[in-house]
């Protein structure tokens, strides 16, 4: 009997863990590898003979073999391994040698789980994790436009005298990442880089950076797509002014109201060539709903967390994502 794989993480991971719960539940058979362990021989032992094409991996907590000629379908929740960089404070010297080693080794693990996707090619990947690390912010913003939504005026700037000549067109400004957040750690707590308005220029000159319109909304929308469906929510994070930039700065004490919503068709049509033409049968999609109507694209993050879409609308998404890779698994006998 064919089995699924997941490839996923052991910490942070409570979808894929509810995924699992709905597999188990179904008495479907599947393999978990965890990116951020299996690297540590004290969970895995892997063998990899490139000459003999032969991949063997020991999964030393359940203690056994994992058959890997028996997988047919893959469903891709994390990719690579994700590195949690220490805060270093004032106090503390940088070791220069230590940042290129961390950096030396990340780059050896990573470049190793890579191997490991690319063995079988026969596998059923969803999403193939090639085009998922192709998603860049830019060229999505690009190609949401060329299949008709609404982006923010974007631009990108590396010094002062460049954000004037936006300044000069009466723009109310926010800044993010031009690729992706970074998360760091220390001894407190973890810290993320959320978008942020943009205030004042006090620094002449820096890193390019990518600014946009702070768009007037009347609610910001987390829709979760699965090969063709839509799972949308409202998130009413307006109200809040630590909210009202960027939903992702959680207020605990006083939460955003979310609820179920239903987009427009045309939207939804759009949205549907938008995720083909990125090649991705799943992922989480960031909207605005301005206050004069129009729907705004922000992006689409092909492994977002849709847990936080599933509980409050009632949506059971780890249900559907373990129905949706059963079928996949199915199919391959069709």
């Amino acid at each position: 009997m064919s089995e699924i794989l997941i490839i996923s993480k052991a910490d942070f991971e409570l979808t894929t863990n509810s995924v699992c719960d709905w597999l188990n539940h179904y008495g479907v058979p599947f393999i978990r590898l965890n990116v951020d362990r299996i690297a540590d021989p004290l969970y895995y032992e892997v063998f990899i003979n490139l000459n003999g094409h032969e991949l063997e991996i020991f999964d030393k907590v359940n203690s056994r073999k994992i058959d890997l000629k028996k997988i047919k379908v893959v469903w891709c929740r994390r990719f690579i391994d994700m590195v949690y960089e220490q805060v270093v404070t004032q106090e503390k010297e940088i070791d220069g040698n230590v940042i290129r080693f961390a950096k030396f080794h990340a780059a050896e693990r990573n470049r190793f789980l890579r191997i490991l996707y690319d063995f079988y090619p026969e596998w059923k990947w969803f999403d193939y994790y090639k085009d998922s690390l192709k998603i860049d912010k830019i060229e999505v913003l690009r190609l949401a436009k060329k299949h008709g939504l609404t982006i923010p005026e974007t631009y990108i700037a590396n010094s002062c005298e460049s954000l004037r000549k936006i300044s000069d067109l009466k723009k109310n400004l926010i800044t993010k990442p031009i690729f992706e957040g970074v998360t760091f750690s220390d001894s407190r707590g973890m810290y993320g880089t959320h978008t942020q308005p943009v205030k004042k220029c006090e620094i002449d000159v820096f890193t390019p950076s990518l600014f946009q319109e702070n768009i007037l909304k009347k609610f910001e929308l987390r829709i979760f797509y699965l090969s063709g469906k839509f799972y949308p929510m409202a998130i009413f994070s307006s109200k809040s002014s630590r909210t009202r930039t960027d939903f992702r700065n959680y207020d605990i004490f006083n939460p955003n109201r979310c609820v179920p919503y239903h987009l427009p068709q045309a939207i939804k049509e759009s949205l549907t060539d938008l995720m083909n033409d990125l090649h991705l049968s799943s992922g989480s999609i960031d909207m605005i709903k301005h206050v004069d109507g129009r729907y705004i694209f922000l992006e689409v993050n092909p492994v977002g967390q849709f847990g936080m879409v599933s509980q409050p609308c009632n949506y059971y998404l780890e249900k559907e994502v373990a129905e949706f890779l059963i079928q996949q698994k199915e199919k391959e006998y069709a």
